[in-house]
């Protein structure tokens, strides 16, 4: 090979270079140009392109995350449930806020081409969560102090049910669905105004150092009751949804029957035969969250398929699988964390979404309707467990507290109210008084139990007699009091 000097070497590369990328680069550039005019005349929007959809999600997934995580801890800093924040970060970034200051940036966030998109997951975290939801009321409602907890939860469903079927009859030729039946629409609202949520008070009796007190006990455990009565009430609702007549909801509500027993007898029996065979075996745990997690996916899909709603397949199978298993234990832990702070703040978006209360908080009316509903709501949920703690020998105190922990609602009745406006119960400006009324009602729990005092006896005292608690004593005085004020001094440092 002839070597040549390096002035001419560099010549020769220079037009090589030209020859085999700077020409065809121009030739592909001037092919080009017709199709950018035609961008430019359309305004650049290429919105449906998949790269851009991609883009624009994870754009909205950082924005979403980071608006929940901060909200959360700005709640957590002022006393509230970190759950209330999260709720608020969802209503900031939908048209009750964003869209109203600055539409355009709402617009660019969340485009129409990603709404589906931010549906699924919120879907998706929803049947997640109230598997855990059900999981965590099957662990509660088994436990030993059952009797005192049933009465509680269903003093605190009854009056506050009651209540919704009394402003339900009224409301329904203006604020009810179109289509929806009158009885759907009472036994929804009745639902609506009696569900407690279980997450949310668990969470609340934690941060105060109260879960192991008399009253954390006894209204964990009641609202644990509740949960389940609520469901079943809400699917009943359903069935009658969309004006099915009371044969064809009869079927719904039979064949959900059905499901539940098969699923509570052979199922569960089959589900802790699976799940003790994976244990100690080598990639035991990544199989028990495969298993885990198709079964919940089966289980929504049954219950979608026969006519009510996949969250309560969710619930009923959180209900029977097992907690015995280590592997089953870590996998569920780890799918609640990711649930919790993955997925569901799409669901906070999504109700953010559909919440405009900028636009219906300047109508008179939905304000007077709004008043009324978080009355009715607040004395229905209380009055109940209020009186069936006095009679059973509770101090005024202790039957204060809970009523005011048994009217926690939160996210549990955000999934309640975005079903009823998906199934057509709720019409959209109902929808909204409605999430007005658990913001108001979850956001009071705090203050309402700061005002009561949270230092409550032990939950090894829950059977002792009141007559007991006076001895040791020095004082006389009215044995209900006595005990409601108990360790109220110690308190402060729970607080």
């Amino acid at each position: 090979m002839t070597t040549l000097p390096p002035s001419t070497k560099d010549h020769r590369l220079a037009v090589g270079y030209l020859l085999a990328v700077a020409l065809p680069l121009g030739v592909g550039s001037v092919l080009l140009v017709p199709a950018l005019r035609g961008h430019a005349t359309t305004g650049g929007a290429t919105a449906t392109g998949p790269a851009d959809v991609g883009t624009s999600l994870l754009i909205l997934a950082a924005v979403v995350l980071l608006a929940a995580r901060l909200f959360g801890a700005l709640a957590v800093r002022i006393g509230q449930p970190q759950v209330m924040g999260e709720i608020v970060a969802g209503l900031v970034l939908g048209p009750s806020a964003l869209g109203a200051l600055a539409p355009g940036v709402e617009a660019w966030l969340v485009p129409d081409s990603l709404r589906s998109t931010v549906t699924g997951l919120a879907n998706l975290g929803l049947v997640l969560f109230i598997f855990g939801v059900g999981r965590h009321a099957r662990q509660h409602a088994t436990r030993g102090e059952g009797r005192l907890a049933v009465a509680l939860a269903h003093a605190s469903i009854s009056v506050a049910a009651v209540g919704g079927v009394a402003i339900a009859i009224p409301l329904y030729r203006n604020w009810a669905g179109r289509g929806t039946s009158l009885i759907a629409f009472a036994l929804f609202m009745a639902c609506a105004l009696a569900i407690t949520a279980l997450p949310v008070l668990a969470r609340i009796l934690r941060d105060r150092g109260i879960a192991s007190t008399r009253i954390g006990v006894q209204s964990i455990l009641a609202a644990a009751v509740a949960d389940v009565t609520a469901w079943c009430l809400l699917a009943v609702a359903v069935a009658f949804a969309h004006g099915a007549s009371p044969a064809r909801a009869a079927v719904t509500v039979a064949l959900t029957a059905a499901y539940t027993l098969i699923l509570a007898g052979p199922g569960k029996a089959l589900l802790r035969a699976v799940f003790a065979r994976l244990e100690g075996r080598e990639h035991g745990e990544e199989l028990a969250a495969a298993v885990l997690v198709i079964g919940l996916l089966l289980s929504a899909w049954v219950t979608s398929a026969i006519g009510v709603h996949a969250i309560f397949g969710a619930f009923l199978y959180g209900m029977v699988v097992p907690d015995g298993p280590r592997p089953l234990r870590r996998v569920a832990a780890r799918l609640d964390q990711v649930t919790s702070v993955v997925l569901m703040p799409f669901f906070f978006l999504g109700t953010g979404l559909r919440t405009d209360l900028w636009h219906a908080g300047r109508a008179g009316s939905l304000l007077a309707v709004l008043g009324v509903v978080v009355l009715v709501a607040t004395v229905g949920k209380a009055v109940g467990p209020i009186l069936v703690a006095r009679i059973a020998g509770a101090g005024t105190r202790d039957a204060l507290r809970l009523g005011a922990l048994l009217n926690t609602r939160g996210l549990t009745e955000l999934i309640v109210l975005n079903i009823g406006l998906s199934m057509g119960i709720l019409s959209p400006r109902l929808f909204v008084v409605l999430v007005g009324m658990a913001v108001v009602t979850t956001a009071v729990t705090g203050p309402a139990l700061t005002l009561l005092g949270t230092s409550l006896p032990d939950a090894d005292q829950l059977d002792r007699p009141a007559a007991q608690d006076e001895q040791g004593r020095d004082g006389g005085g009215d044995q209900r009091e006595d005990y409601a004020t108990a360790g109220d001094g110690a308190g402060q440092h729970a607080r």
